[in-house]
């Protein structure tokens, strides 16, 4: 083989090695701002569905395939009339809580169904709400998530934890009927 041969083989080997380590490297940086694209939007939500899908990617397109079925969804903002109605209906909860409260958050449970399927959202199992919850608002699913537990299980569960699950059912009901209206009460969230 000549020298020049010999020279163009090296030069061609050489650009393609680069070419490879570019792309790479490049897919690496995607990845990585991908990964903190979803981390940033889900927040803990984005630790808890790693944990719970057995590992990072199966994790991250459990989240990508729940933001893809949310941009499917043509959820809506309650109008002021069904806003005022569902607060009425709320406070009607708050008060069979008082007398009885394992009803009444029950009742505050099947209202959140209530308002998720009139906004749009699909409801007819629960996971299927977790999984648009936690894509609207990550920051309350966990909350939403251990509240609903309280409220569906059939054992007695004591006073402290009937009134925090009631606690977590208004912070995600104050969103979901507010959607940034400002005639809408919103509560503070504590540190869990």
């Amino acid at each position: 083989m000549s020298p020049d041969v010999m020279l163009w083989v090296v030069v061609a080997v050489v650009v393609l090695v680069v070419l490879g380590l570019a792309l790479v490297v490049g897919s690496r940086v995607r990845g990585r701002r991908r990964t903190a694209a979803l981390r940033r939007h889900f927040g803990r939500e984005y630790d808890h569905v790693v944990e719970q899908s057995g590992g990072k990617d199966r994790g991250e397109t459990e989240l990508r395939r729940r933001l893809s079925r949310r941009r499917e969804l043509d959820v809506r903002d309650l109008d002021a009339d069904e806003r005022e109605r569902f607060a009425g209906d709320f406070a009607g909860a708050q008060n069979a809580f008082v007398r009885t409260p394992r009803a009444g958050l029950r009742d505050t449970d099947l209202l959140l169904q209530q308002v998720m399927r009139t906004r749009g959202y699909p409801v007819e199992h629960f996971s299927e709400r977790e999984e648009m919850i936690s894509v609207d608002h990550p920051d309350l699913v966990g909350h939403y998530r251990a509240a609903h537990a309280v409220a569906v299980a059939e054992d007695d569960a004591d006073t402290e934890s009937l009134r925090k699950a009631m606690l977590d059912h208004g912070y995600l009901f104050d969103e979901l009927i507010g959607a940034g209206h400002p005639e809408s009460t919103q509560r503070t969230l504590p540190a869990s």
